[in-house]
């Protein structure tokens, strides 16, 4: 059986106070679909985080039911869905025992569990095992089981559920959305709670066959070669600037055996990190300047309005450091401001904002008018 295996779409996330979803779309409409159909596969797995919230956009939600229409309508495969930390598992499982008729099978609610779903390939059925993000207190009232008191115990007892009356040497796949020990984190991760209580060894799906994870955004390995992240659709924080994103391609074969490639999602603007002084980085060549940006300056002289600037090269530029800024000394006024004319401040501000292109003849003619014109109105205080 061939699996695409993907994960944290994070449909209708905002990046720096813009919606991405046109980059989303772009994604899914032109990428993902086509690789499905071309890759022949016969399932797709989305491992939670469908929403970047639980109350998503009215256009995420639009989004969602395009792409699930034209991969379980259109090109006739089934997608297999589990609720994330992100989403509201509720407003996810609605429907969700009609749509299984149309092939689309979501995993959220607890009480709307129904365990393994099978599918068939030319070697016989293959189950697999939806364990849908829940904290512990939810899993512990669900399951009446007081002993459950950490994501870990927690994740045992619902792939111990969610697996339950399986035939002894059926191929499995394992969905879930934890944060594995050992893993890589990004900054667009939100916590799934504070301190290391969240973390689950990767022991827990040592029965599967494959274990389709989602929560972490850089596609990785977590503990063995059979349990994997696909990562998130697109970069959502600079700190995934040289990730590949990607989805996971599962073949999985007739003895349980699995091999695994990354298929790259080209993004429509990648996200990037620039670094170098200012005018290297402005008079250098570059064919995308369309990206998401951030600009780290070597330099060590302030650069005044220097968003501004960047943007006239790069319009989603979003962040601009200056980590080598030097705060003492040369950048100190050599004068004192109480003990200042209001003409030697002005003097000093037209230097500091035009340091290589000094007044011209004709300015500070027009300049000196009007402090004439000023201390006549207003006194000799303005000398």
């Amino acid at each position: 059986m061939r699996i695409l295996h993907t994960a944290d779409w994070h449909l209708g996330k905002m990046f720096y106070g813009e919606y991405v979803t046109e980059d989303q779309s772009c994604i899914l409409s032109e990428q993902l679909l086509p690789m499905v159909r071309d890759e022949g596969i016969d399932a797709v797995v989305l491992a939670g985080d469908v929403y970047d919230r639980s109350l998503p956009p009215s256009e995420a939600v639009e989004l969602f039911d395009e792409i699930a229409t034209k991969l379980t309508c259109d090109l006739k495969v089934p997608l297999l869905v589990i609720s994330g930390n992100h989403d509201s598992a509720v407003r996810l499982s609605f429907a969700s025992r009609l749509l299984r008729q149309q092939q689309l099978f979501i995993a959220g609610e607890l009480t709307k569990l129904t365990g393994p779903i099978v599918l068939e390939d030319a070697f016989g059925p293959v189950a697999f095992v939806p364990v849908p993000f829940a904290e512990p207190a939810v899993v512990r009232h669900f399951l009446g089981n007081e002993e459950i008191k950490d994501h870990q115990t927690a994740l045992e007892c619902l792939c111990r559920v969610q697996s339950q009356n399986l035939p002894e040497g059926m191929r499995t796949v394992c969905i879930a959305h934890a944060f594995v020990t050992g893993g890589s984190i990004s900054d667009s991760e939100r916590p799934l709670s504070v301190g290391g209580s969240s973390c689950v060894d990767a022991s827990i799906f040592k029965p599967f066959s494959y274990t389709a994870l989602g929560h972490l955004h850089g596609p990785q390995q977590a503990g063995r070669p059979e349990v994997r992240y696909a990562g998130s659709l697109m970069k959502y924080s600079f700190s995934e600037a040289q990730q590949q994103k990607g989805a996971v391609l599962v073949d999985l074969q007739e003895d349980g055996q699995v091999a695994v490639n990354l298929l790259p999602f080209i993004p429509k603007h990648d996200v990037r990190i620039i670094e170098g002084s200012f005018d290297t980085i402005m008079k250098a060549t570059d064919d995308h300047e369309d990206d998401f940006v951030l600009i780290r300056l070597s330099d060590a002289e302030p650069i005044l309005d220097g968003m501004a600037k960047v943007r006239r090269k790069y319009p989603r530029a979003l962040a601009l450091e200056t980590p080598n800024r030097q705060y003492e000394g040369r950048n100190e006024r050599d004068f004192d401001v109480r003990n200042t004319t209001e003409r030697q401040l002005f003097a000093s501000f037209t230097e500091a904002m035009r340091p290589e292109h000094p007044l011209s003849e004709a300015e500070t003619a027009c300049a000196n008018g009007l402090w004439e014109q000023l201390i006549k109105d207003e006194g000799e205080g303005l000398l």
